[in-house]
């Protein structure tokens, strides 16, 4: 089952970073060929979407929009074991109390 869609293209930095990130965890992501430069939107890219027409744009499998490359790469991070970088990984540490 998909995790959800990844509008962008091959060699842009952002999306490829996201695309890594989706492997190293196991994340079943289908990347759909977006290149606002270029002009190339499929036929789902609405402005519901992105109204920006940015990329990378992440749509889960539940119809949840993401479109920062930072807020992407968290939520594919959360709840999946594996980390990818120590900084995301310290925004999901409890905070403990001492007292």
């Amino acid at each position: 089952m998909s995790f959800g869609k990844l509008y962008g293209f091959a060699g842009n930095p952002r999306t490829d970073c996201l695309r890594v990130i989706a492997q190293m965890n196991n994340l079943d992501i289908e990347l759909v060929e977006t290149n606002p430069s270029k002009g190339t939107y499929p036929q789902d890219y609405t402005s519901k979407t992105n109204r920006l027409g940015k990329i990378p744009t992440f749509v889960g499998a539940d119809g949840f929009v993401l479109s920062e490359v930072l807020a992407i790469a968290v939520y594919c991070k959360s709840g999946h074991v594996l980390a990818f970088s120590p900084v995301i990984s310290h925004f999901h540490s409890p905070i403990s109390q001492k007292g």
